[in-house]
Formats: C-alpha cells, sequence, structure tokens
C-alpha cells in the first residue's frame, strides 16, 4: 500500500501533521487511531507532512497550518514552541487533545467527576452527538443534522467562540462544547473536541461480529437472523442516524454518510485555514476528469442461471455500462463467462458460507478462490461475501490480501431497513486492525440491492445527491436473478440514467480500485513560493490518467503545468474555489504544478 511521500522542498510544506504519543497502558483515552488521520488526509489528495512531536519546533517555522490528533502533555521546548508559532500567525487544528495549551484555546478540561486516581486520563466526551451552533460557519456548513460521535476531549468553554455543541447519546442534554474556534495572538486555534478518527473507523467498520445484531424497532431491518453478517456489527443508530426516505412514508433508511461528513468536517477546517491565511494548497482529486462523483454496480450470480445471466448482460448492454460480477461457485457454463468477459465486465468473485457445506473459514475462503480463479481463467481482484456473511473482526481483510483481492464489498445492508449509507461512507477506505495496522484491501461498502425487491426505487433519487455532496461512489447492487422482472430492469435502466444526468460516469471495481491505488502513490516534494506564485512537484508512482490536480485558490489564480498552459479548469468544492488541470501522469515523469496569479 503506497504512502504518499510528503518531503518538503524550498519553502517547506504549509501543512504539517503530528500524532501524539500513545498514552500509557491503562490510562484513559480520549481518542483512538491517530494513524488513521494520516489515511483520511491521503484519501483526500492533499499535500502534508508528517513529523513526529519532538520534531515540531523545526518544522513549524517553515508551516501555515498545524493537524494535531490525541492527547498528550508535550515537553517544554515543544509546547512553547506551539505556543509561539501560533500567536506569530499560524491556525492550529487539534482533534481530541489540549496539549497542555488550552488556553490557546479558550477552554479548559472539563473536571472528572470523581478524584480517584485509577485509571486516570483525560475526561472523555463518551457517546453523543456534534451540533452545529454557527450553521453559516465554513467548517460546518455541509451539516443540516446532528452527527454521531464516539469518545473525545471533554472541555469547558472559557472565552472561544462555539460553532458546535455536543448532544449526550439521546441526544437531548448539552454535555459541552464540541467545536471551537479562538484567536489567539496572530494565529487561530480550532479544536475537534470528538474523536474523529476512531468515530471514522468504528463507523466504517463496525464492531467484531460473533453473534446477531439488534434489529430495527420498526421491523424493517430483522438482523437477528441467525446468520452472521456484516451489519450485525453497526453501530450508527436505528433511530437517530437514519431517515424517511422521500416518496415513501414510514420507511427509514441511513441518507447520511456520517463517517464521510466528519472527513468532509476536517478537510473544510484544512481550507478554511488555509483561506483565512491566504495559502494555496494542492491537492490530487478523488476521481478521474475532476469529476464530482462517480458510480459502480455490482451483479452477485446467485444461481448462476445462464437465461438470466445472458437478460442480464443485455440489459447492460442497453445501459452502456460495464459492471463487477461477483461469481459464485458452481460457476457460469464458460460460454457466459466468456461473453461477460467480452463485454468489457469485470470478473470477481462472490464467497459463500452459508450454502451447505461452505463455511467460514481461511481455508475455505482460499479454496473458493482458487476454484473460482480456475472457473474464469483468471484469479479475481474483488468481492463480495455471499449474504454480507462476516464473522469476528479484521481477519477476513487478511484472508482477502493473502489471496491478491484488491477491493472488497461485503460491508453493506442486507436488511430493506439498514439500506442507505450504513457504514457512514460512500467513499473508498483502507481499514485498520485493532492494533493499528493499516489492511492492504480497499473496502467499497454496499448501501442497497435491487431496487424494487430489496429497496423502493425513491432510494436512488436520495442517494445519489448526497453522494455528490460528499464527492463519493454511488454503489448499486443488482442480481442477475432478479433481471426479468419488468420492474427490476426497468429500475436499472432508470437508475443508470439518473446518475449519468447527475454527472457520474460508471466504472468496475477493478477500475476503481486501480485507480486509488495509483492516486495513493502520487509524490508531492519542493512545495516553493514563487515571485507571481506557487509551484509544487508532482511524480507518479504508477500510471495516472486523466487526473485532475488542483489547487485551493483562496485568491484567484491559473493552473499551470511546467510553466505552460494546461487543460485547466476552476471549480468549486468544499465550498472553496480551486484551479486545476487535467493530465496524465507517469512515473518517472514528474511535472511542476503551478498557480500563477
Amino acid at each position: 500500500m503506497a504512502s504518499q511521500d510528503v518531503s518538503g522542498g524550498t519553502g517547506g510544506c504549509p501543512l504539517v501533521v503530528c500524532l501524539a504519543d500513545e498514552p500509557a497502558p491503562n490510562a484513559g483515552r480520549t481518542s483512538a487511531y491517530h494513524s488513521y488521520l494520516v489515511e483520511i488526509l491521503q484519501h483526500a489528495g492533499l499535500f502534508f507532512s508528517t513529523v513526529p512531536p519532538a520534531d515540531l519546533p523545526s518544522a513549524l517555522p517553515a508551516a501555515s497550518i498545524l493537524v494535531t490528533c490525541g492527547e498528550t502533555t508535550p515537553p517544554n521546548d515543544v509546547r512553547e514552541a506551539i505556543r509561539e508559532w501560533v500567536l506569530g500567525g499560524g491556525s492550529w487544528i487539534s482533534i481530541a487533545g489540549l496539549w497542555n495549551l488550552e488556553d490557546l484555546f479558550g477552554v479548559r478540561p472539563r473536571p472528572a467527576v470523581t478524584q480517584s486516581s485509577f485509571a486516570a486520563g483525560a475526561v472523555s466526551m463518551g457517546e453523543g452527538y456534534l451540533e452545529p451552533v454557527d450553521k453559516a460557519h465554513p467548517v460546518t456548513a455541509a451539516l443540516n443534522s446532528p452527527l454521531h460521535f464516539f469518545n473525545g476531549r471533554a472541555v469547558e468553554e472559557t472565552g472561544c467562540r462555539v460553532l458546535a455543541r455536543a448532544l449526550d447519546a439521546h441526544r437531548k442534554g448539552v454535555t459541552g462544547p464540541a467545536l471551537t474556534e479562538n484567536g489567539a495572538g496572530s494565529g487561530r486555534c480550532l479544536l475537534i473536541a470528538p474523536d474523529l478518527t476512531g468515530t471514522v473507523v468504528r463507523i466504517q467498520q463496525g464492531v467484531a461480529i460473533t453473534r446477531d445484531g439488534v434489529p430495527a424497532p420498526d421491523g424493517s431491518a430483522p438482523v437477528s437472523d441467525g446468520v452472521l453478517k456484516s451489519d450485525d456489527g453497526l453501530v450508527l443508530d436505528w433511530d437517530f442516524d437514519r431517515d424517511e426516505i422521500p416518496g415513501v412514508p414510514g420507511l427509514r433508511a441511513f441518507l447520511r454518510p456520517v463517517a464521510d461528513l466528519w472527513r468532509d468536517l476536517l478537510v473544510r477546517a484544512i481550507l478554511d485555514c488555509a483561506a483565512a491565511s491566504e495559502v494555496a494548497l494542492p491537492l490530487v482529486w478523488f476521481h478521474p476528469e475532476g469529476w464530482e462523483a462517480v458510480a459502480h454496480m455490482s451483479n452477485d450470480t446467485d444461481l448462476s442461471d445462464p437465461d438470466c445471466a445472458e437478460e442480464m448482460l443485455n440489459t447492460l448492454a442497453e445501459a452502456g455500462i460495464r459492471s463487477t460480477w461477483c461469481n459464485i461457485l458452481p460457476p457460469y457454463p464458460p460460454g457466459i463467462i466468456e461473453r461477460m468477459k467480452q463485454a468489457g465486465h469485470e470478473a470477481a468473485m462472490h464467497y459463500d458460507a452459508i450454502s451447505e457445506g461452505r463455511g467460514w473459514s481461511r481455508e475455505e475462503f482460499l479454496r473458493q478462490h482458487s476454484d473460482i480463479s480456475r472457473a474464469l481463467d483468471e484469479a479475481p481482484v474483488s468481492n463480495k461475501n455471499h449474504y454480507l456473511r462476516w464473522e469476528g473482526d479484521t481477519e477476513f481483510f487478511e484472508w482477502l490480501a493473502a489471496a491478491g483481492v484488491t477491493l472488497d464489498q461485503s460491508k453493506g445492508a442486507s436488511k430493506t431497513g439498514v439500506a442507505g449509507f450504513n457504514f457512514g461512507t460512500c467513499h473508498l477506505y483502507f481499514p485498520v486492525a485493532p492494533d493499528g495496522r493499516l489492511l492492504d484491501v480497499l473496502e467499497l461498502t454496499t448501501p442497497t440491492q435491487d431496487l424494487v425487491v430489496f429497496a423502493p426505487e425513491e432510494l436512488v433519487d436520495a442517494l445519489i445527491p448526497r453522494v455528490r455532496e460528499v464527492y463519493g461512489v454511488l454503489h448499486l447492487l443488482f442480481h442477475p436473478a432478479h433481471i426479468k422482472k419488468p420492474p427490476v430492469r426497468q429500475a436499472l435502466l432508470s437508475a443508470v440514467r439518473k446518475a449519468r444526468e447527475a454527472g457520474m460516469e460508471w466504472f468496475t471495481a477493478a477500475e476503481i480500485s486501480r485507480w486509488e491505488r495509483a492516486r495513493r502513490q502520487v509524490r508531492w516534494s519542493g512545495y516553493a513560493r514563487e515571485v507571481d506564485g506557487i509551484s509544487v512537484q508532482v511524480a507518479a508512482g504508477a500510471p495516472l490518467e486523466r487526473a485532475a490536480l488542483m489547487w485551493l485558490a483562496p485568491s484567484g489564480g491559473e493552473a499551470l503545468l511546467d510553466g505552460e498552459p494546461c487543460a485547466s479548469f476552476v471549480t468549486e468544492r468544499w465550498g472553496r474555489r480551486f484551479a486545476g488541470c487535467i493530465v496524465d501522469l507517469e512515473p518517472g515523469r514528474p511535472v511542476r504544478f503551478q498557480l500563477r496569479g
């Protein structure tokens, strides 16, 4: 798994990231998975430099923005270096930590209810919801409802501006500030009090699955069905995190991508600090051509009926898209598989751990991967589990990686009432093991199954705008086994049309995985302030066609490549103006990306 090269050059990197040291064992923690901050910012495509706390005194003078994650008490020299830098004009965004510099944030730690020192640590926020107070502020502008969180640094205000407050887990009582802003000298401090990284991980991955989950109280999601599956591990709330599907009275779905909105809040905070300081930040956009969002269709081949496969192939040809076929054992006849591949569709895997004689184990998974590879005459690089089966925590991701599978789709909705952004995201992400290791398999969640059969057609009308708002991937699943039902076929064609009308192009899972992995291998270096603008060197670790390189351009300007005009454009992302270029990046051929004017 590639990690971004964030070495600075002339002028240094304006965005510095620092992770707090882990607390001692048995000490209370206000945050988890600090290192996942790097994963979040890498996926956002931003240019940043990661430094340990001890190196902050030497790194900060060249920086404009500091993002820290976690709580710690730094040595005096580090603490005073941060203070001097902020008072001199730096912008500090802290996640779930005060670093013994609470005066800069205009808050104080909330005192504990007991003075006992047993297993002591900073006071946690527990579980709750972030509710915007200032909905016009650029950082909170995308939040239309309270945002679920888990853990965080509990504080009390002493002079800060409160942008959002914390509600308890029942969304009733106010427990304190959740997002604050404070001026300090010539600088500025933003505190994101909830545990943003731990919250994103917990929502995206859910909890370890050893037994049935708790069903929805309205009867729409009976997940307690005696079969262990991914949505048994959901942590979002049936009442507070679902909304009624417009046009379908009484039926609720997860229509807010909560984890993505947390990522969005962080990026907006960084961009707000950069814009206020008139600092240009470069990034490589999520999708080819600068598309705001893209779409993907998977087709699970349950029953392997050749007639249904033919009908699905004809329907996809009419729709004009290529899809990912998750092939189950026993497979289709060779003629169907050949036609599938000739039409440009991806031949993927559908691991079956529910049918008689097929259990949940690493050995069984690898056996099925070997058998389906022979049937397809190629090793599949994408997978979705039949019935979205899942057991344990992250062990299955390690099985996938061992087989060479690069993308999975097994986190998703097995029941109608679980439909939507059930794991809080429509973005690709690398999961993290309990010990903090990133696992080399991308996850693309499955928000729904066959429209008409599994969920009403109106659901896609609710999903498309939310996917666009967070710049994600619309994933729709249609089984060939249902395609002969005329309403299902029409729903598929209609969904493809609606996504295209919304500006989304369709890609296979293999294409999405290759793009994301190549995008992660972009290397930034040599950020330089020049007489007539800013420049940075961009190098590719793998071919990346039609990449959109963008500058946050708070003061305007034109994007250039190697000093020459390019296929430039101006667009708005996260409520900010960006100037960009579309470019084909190739390994060994770095380019100079500039913002002039």
